[in-house]
């Protein structure tokens, strides 16, 4: 049994569960790779009460083609909050993946210009003056350059929340900005 923007399926318990399937957007939301505000849209479904996002996007054309790619199966929210929520939560993951995520740069990388001219320390990286930004918390040893953070900063409290959290977990008294305009 179907219907549009719902539908009703068998769990294998003989018990029946409703479907739903929704899409909604917002008209300015921060997009963390360009750094831009613009229009964001999700899909999701909900079942039971729990919601399952099936994808989202960020500006006119990929929000273009992920509804393109949902079909007519999804009906606008009745839930102006939904997308909203979903948002914020999709923001949320990112943070804690890019704080976690951690990698080694190539072995010539610590020879190069400029970091072959800085010593050996840890170095917060602005990717612009003004927000919003990226920042980086790099570590800088004598063979390697690890990058051990990565953040999308919208304001001055976000950016102090970030380094004063680097600070703790690493135990520094200080953190060296640095503003290197080359890629890493």
């Amino acid at each position: 049994m179907s219907s549009r923007g719902s539908e009703i399926v068998e769990n294998g318990t003989d018990r029946r569960v409703a479907i739903s399937a929704y899409w909604g957007e917002l008209k300015e939301a921060l997009d963390p790779v360009s750094l831009a505000y613009t229009r964001f849209a999700a899909v999701w479904h909900e079942t039971d009460g729990e919601r399952i996002v099936s994808g989202y996007a960020f500006g006119d054309r990929g929000i273009a083609s992920l509804l393109n790619q949902a079909g007519h199966a999804f009906r606008r929210s009745p839930d102006p909050q939904a997308v909203e929520q979903i948002y914020r939560d999709i923001r949320r993951r990112q943070q804690e993946q890019d704080w976690t995520t951690r990698m080694r740069f190539p072995l010539r990388t610590p020879f190069r210009n400029p970091w072959k001219t800085l010593g050996e320390g840890w170095y917060a990286l602005r990717s612009q003056p003004n927000f919003p930004m990226h920042l980086t918390i790099v570590r800088k040893s004598a063979w390697f350059l690890w990058l051990e953070h990565a953040a999308v900063c919208e304001n001055e409290a976000e950016l102090a929340a970030c380094l004063d959290q680097a600070k703790k977990a690493h135990r520094l008294r200080e953190l060296t900005p640095a503003s290197l305009s080359m890629p890493l």
